[in-house]
């Protein structure tokens, strides 16, 4: 197999690469599988405009409780959104670093 990972040194700057850095397991595609999900996207662009509970974003997205809830642990896990109890509900808000990723992501539409 051919590698196009430069071994020697080079004149530029660019940081070197590894192996590992193309792996499905790196975080940048972690990150990027966030936004490649329209249903994911659809959950973390609504949490961008205001906190919502899951019934809320049942409402506003048109996705499934189940579906919601499991892309909000996986938003949770990257550190993307977080809940807050409000009596009996959860409220979930996105974290500073999901507010980056919702702005990157709405530059790149």
């Amino acid at each position: 197999m051919r590698s196009y990972i430069k071994e020697s040194g080079c004149s530029c700057k660019v940081p070197e690469l590894s192996r590992k850095d193309f792996s499905p397991d790196a975080e940048y595609f972690k990150k990027l599988k966030v936004i490649a999900v329209p249903s994911k996207l659809a959950v973390l662009f609504t949490l961008f405009k205001s906190p919502h509970c899951v019934c809320d974003l049942e409402k506003h997205t048109g996705l499934s409780q189940t579906l919601i809830s499991h892309h909000l642990a996986a938003f949770a896990k990257q550190k993307l959104a977080m809940g807050e109890r409000k009596g009996t509900f959860i409220e979930y808000h996105l974290t500073n670093k999901g507010r980056k990723l919702v702005m990157s992501a709405k530059q790149l539409l």
